[in-house]
């Protein structure tokens, strides 16, 4: 059945809406990567770094055991715009032609860079290379060097919401193997993966959360920028219970939706998480009694967190722990 696409809305041919999440009312998230309530350790890899070292990174993730490796997309290091950087794309499709079993991802998708169906075919591409393995997160962009490089002004709050909603109703739409339409100009089914790709939406204000709780597997956030780590938690507690209150609004079991957070980097918390396997354990667990279901670590560690406050080998202790 076509569905036509309108700004911020994807419907049947007869109008009525289409619901994209995998689960109804009663049944488990099983689909990105874990059942809901079981804890999994991830990895965000920043690809500021040559390709041999990024390739030896994530090969080393994959022998520790984590679930996912992850890397965000951009154009450039939002704030180093002249340092080493590499397609978060093409990096993917690398990773996928020489790992065997490590589930891949982007933490998160830029429509910023990348239209709806430009994402959509460069995610089946990569989930074909990696045996579906990939794992699809989808964010509303905010760098403004990547609005510089797409030769646009950043976008006003209504514009980037209402453009992400379309975003990811577009590509759900797509991964599924749906014809769409947008503006008038159909865009053609493409074939989807053996697997279907889960979707991880990135998402804080209430009407990015509905969006996740819509069309999401995964729903992930990082908290917010400088920020006490009293601060840190009480803003997820809310929007976990936010996204609790938008699952139940579109008729959808919270606990089919599995809950991410991005932790580790001293941008976002003053909390010196690194210290000592117990102190991250310790911030594991008071995020577990949110709802938390997968934490999101920077790797490595040193290269967010200032130095002498990374003990040695704990990454790999909390790895091992929640393995």
């Amino acid at each position: 059945m076509l569905a036509t696409h309108r700004l911020g809305v994807v419907r049947h041919r007869n109008g009525a809406r289409r619901r994209r999440w995998p689960h109804r009312a009663g049944g488990r998230a099983v689909t990105a990567s874990g059942a809901a309530g079981q804890v999994a350790l991830h990895a965000l890899v920043i690809p500021d770094h040559d390709w041999t070292t990024l390739l030896a990174r994530v090969r080393y993730l994959e022998q520790l055991g984590v679930r996912t490796v992850w890397v965000d997309d951009h154009l450039s290091h939002p704030a180093r715009p002249s340092a080493p950087w590499l397609d978060a794309w093409s990096a993917l499709a690398g990773w996928a032609a020489t790992t065997e079993h490590v589930r891949l991802g982007t933490l998160v998708a830029n429509p910023v860079l990348r239209p709806p169906a430009v994402l959509a075919r460069q995610a089946l591409s990569v989930a074909h290379i990696a045996g579906d393995r990939l794992e699809l997160g989808v964010g509303a962009g905010y760098a403004a060097t990547d609005h510089a490089a797409a030769g646009e002004q950043p976008w006003p709050a209504a514009v980037r919401s209402a453009r992400f909603r379309t975003c990811v109703e577009t590509v759900a739409a797509l991964l599924a193997g749906d014809p769409v339409e947008r503006d008038g100009v159909p865009v053609p089914a493409m074939q989807p993966s053996s697997r279907r790709v889960p979707l991880t939406v990135a998402a804080h204000g209430q009407k990015a959360l509905r969006v996740a709780a819509e069309y999401g597997d995964r729903w992930v956030s990082y908290g917010g920028f400088g920020m006490t780590a009293d601060d840190h938690l009480a803003v997820t507690r809310t929007r976990v219970r936010q996204l609790r209150a938008a699952c139940t609004a579109v008729g959808r079991d919270p606990a089919t939706l599995r809950c991410a957070l991005l932790l580790g980097s001293a941008a976002t918390t003053e909390e010196a998480v690194w210290l000592s396997a117990d102190a991250v354990r310790r911030t594991v667990e008071r995020y577990r009694q949110l709802g938390i279901d997968d934490f999101v670590f920077y790797y490595p560690p040193a290269d967010v967190w200032p130095d002498g406050q990374v003990a040695e080998g704990v990454f790999e202790q909390i790895v091992a722990d929640y393995s």
